[in-house]
């Protein structure tokens, strides 16, 4: 068995079980045999997921998972200390089995509805609340109101698209759910502190620098 520790909490884990360490935070591990640890950088972890995987911590491998973490030990056996884009590929994935499974059908319609119009009140009838309960509601269980977290939600796409495209800011700014490229930008620039071209010349050069790395 696995324990880990932080926040005042501690879990204990099975051999069928994947636990979850939120990045930056005072913890203490350990194994009565022996564990696979991944350090996953930071920049991985989706802020708008952070709380979720903070409160539902471990992660039950089932049937369908079984291959996937079999895949992620292999690839770690064959790669070793370097780095392995296929590892990077492969903790996606898992992320995304971890955290779907805890989102509430409000929060599942923003992460796949995005770059629509949503409006409250169609969210809090997929949870059968009125308008006020389903927005207090929501501040508990994500720590801010549905717009934060709907802004949260398409910076975070946007994040996505400027570090692996050409697209101008204009297009970006449609395909997460803004008219114009100015709101686009005062949104990008109070969630992250800088310009969304400023973020791609960031994500850009940082590409260059592991490319130069690994060869």
């Amino acid at each position: 068995t696995f324990y880990m520790k932080f926040s005042g909490r501690e879990h204990v884990l099975t051999p069928h079980q994947i636990g979850f360490i939120p990045p930056g935070i005072s913890h203490e591990f350990g194994c009565n045999g022996s564990a696979l640890t991944l350090n996953i950088p930071a920049e991985m972890i989706k802020s708008t997921d952070l709380l979720f995987l903070t409160e539902h911590c471990v992660l039950e491998i089932n049937e369908k998972l079984e291959p996937l973490v079999s895949l992620i030990k292999q690839e770690v056996e064959s790669s070793g200390s370097h780095h392995s884009n296929s590892l990077r590929y492969l903790f996606y994935y898992l992320y995304d089995k971890f955290v779907e499974q805890y989102r509430m059908p409000s929060l599942q319609y923003m992460h796949e509805n995005y770059a629509d119009e949503i409006n409250i009140a169609q969210l809090a009838a997929m949870e059968n609340y009125n308008i006020s309960y389903y927005t207090s509601w929501f501040k508990k269980k994500t720590g801010c109101i549905p717009s934060d977290y709907l802004k949260m939600v398409r910076i975070e796409k946007a994040k996505e698209i400027l570090a692996t495209s050409r697209y101008r800011i204009i297009d970006v700014a449609m395909q997460v759910g803004y008219s114009n490229s100015s709101s686009f930008t005062r949104a990008f620039h109070a969630m992250e502190g800088i310009t969304p071209n400023q973020y791609r010349r960031q994500a850009m050069e940082a590409k260059t620098r592991t490319g130069t790395r690994n060869e």
